[in-house]
């Protein structure tokens, strides 16, 4: 219940238990109530009349008009639709909330006039609305209308609101999803490397983009005994959620080999590789899901660099005279069948080589940019040679995230996934091996 003061005291709104839908009365005379500014009284009253003369029925309606602080209970036990005149204001806000919950109910109301302020302050008011200059005729075909089919009215009004209340449902969903989102790619943020990070001999700059919350890709790195450094960079199929799982699954069957400490395993690219694509399988269940890897041991002492790949973009050695080449390692995709072999390839870094590992993403984002280089890998190439001319690994990097445009956000189109890439840089002078006590 609510109240407000008038010239003769306080009038109270009070609507009715919502027993049923609000349905006219067969057979009887209908009464339509218009409300208005004090004002413009006289000119309502004018309307009211044409309207009733204007009815295409018989017997033609009783039209009240009242001040806009009129709804009552006299209206709410006798009316059979309310017809509301903005012309020169708006309503008291007590006046609106009880149409609003009038209509609720299911009595049909009607705007007359510019509703712009009206909707700014109702948005999803859902009430009918005609122009101020309506003919009477048309208008009393709508008043019409709207009091003989309320059956119809009130179904609408039904579905409306279970729509209404679906959409706040999925709202609310959306927003925990949205929540867990954001946990999962912090606790994705937190398990990457440092973006520049020392090694024994050099360094490792990582760039990493996801292309939404989380990332099917995965760089790792990680200190191995003797002063090596082992670095996994992978690629999930697919974006978003699914991706981000199969790329946890890579993050932790390392994790383990780690924790092992068995060193036939962590210094072997091919061994490692099949133990990522044991676990792959047997996690995978009756689903097909499929990861690219590039596994690395760099020895600082020899400058050793082996590699064991499963379908994986060939790493770019760029030597420190600034000449580029493709390191040749291939191997089967991660989680397809159980019992696959890889290989390993080795190579001797030089001082001030640097070696660039990459995803496919990297690839279409370089494509996108580079759109006159002839192929993607051509394209990743012309990306690292120009970034090459940089000084320092720091430089380096920020070359290719500047030439990739990613302080403006990703693009659309074919450049939607994933990008990560990672460059070991050895130091330009030999350091000493740091030994364990």
């Amino acid at each position: 219940m609510g109240s407000r003061s008038s010239a003769d005291g306080p009038i109270a709104f009070l609507a009715p238990e919502p027993t049923g839908p609000w349905r006219p009365a067969l057979n009887h005379r209908l009464h339509i109530f218009m409300l208005t500014a004090e004002p413009a009284l006289l000119k309502a009253r004018r309307l009211a009349s044409a309207i009733a003369a204007a009815w295409p029925a018989e017997p033609s309606p009783e039209v009240t008009v009242a001040s806009h602080a009129s709804l009552d209970l006299p209206l709410v036990e006798h009316a059979d639709a309310v017809l509301v005149d903005l012309g020169h204001q708006l309503p008291p806000g007590e006046t609106i909330l009880g149409l609003l919950t009038l209509g609720e109910m299911g009595l049909p109301a009607v705007l007359l006039g510019d509703d712009t302020e009206f909707r700014r302050m109702y948005p999803d008011h859902g009430l009918l609305h005609v122009d101020r200059g309506i003919d009477p005729h048309a208008l009393a075909g709508i008043l019409l209308g709207v009091t003989h089919r309320q059956d119809e009215v009130m179904d609408l009004l039904h579905e409306s609101g279970r729509s209404r209340h679906e959409v706040q449902r999925l709202d609310r969903q959306l927003d925990r999803l949205q929540h867990e989102l954001q946990g999962a790619s912090r606790l994705q943020t937190q398990s990457l490397p440092e973006p520049i990070q020392p090694i024994e001999g050099g360094s490792v700059a990582t760039l990493w983009k996801p292309a939404g919350e989380v990332s099917g890709d995965l760089a790792n790195v990680v200190e191995l005994e003797g002063g090596c450094t082992a670095l996994l960079v992978a690629d999930s199929i697919g974006h978003g959620v699914p991706a981000a799982m199969l790329s946890m699954n890579l993050q932790r069957t390392l994790t383990e080999a780690r924790e092992e400490g068995d060193p036939s395993v962590l210094h072997s690219p091919a061994r490692m590789l099949r133990r990522l694509n044991e676990s792959l399988v047997r996690t995978a269940g009756d689903e097909t899901r499929f990861a690219t890897a590039l596994y690395a041991v760099f020895d600082p002492r020899t400058g050793r660099l082996l590699v064991g790949a499963a379908g994986h973009p060939a790493p770019i050695l760029v030597r420190s005279g600034g000449t580029l080449e493709r390191l040749p390692a291939q191997g089967p995709l991660l989680g397809l069948f159980s019992g696959e072999c890889y290989s390993e390839s080795g190579w001797t870094l030089q001082p001030s080589d640097r070696v660039v590992f990459y995803t496919d993403g990297i690839e279409q984002a370089s494509a996108c940019v580079r759109s006159c280089i002839g192929s993607s890998a051509d394209a990743v190439e012309d990306l690292v040679r120009t970034a090459a001319t940089a000084g320092s690994p720091v430089s380096f990097m920020d070359q290719i995230h500047t030439a990739l445009d990613l302080e403006n956000g990703r693009r659309t189109g074919e450049d939607v996934d994933d990008l990560t890439m990672v460059c070991l840089s050895v130091d330009a002078t030999p350091t000493p091996i740091r030994r364990a006590a």
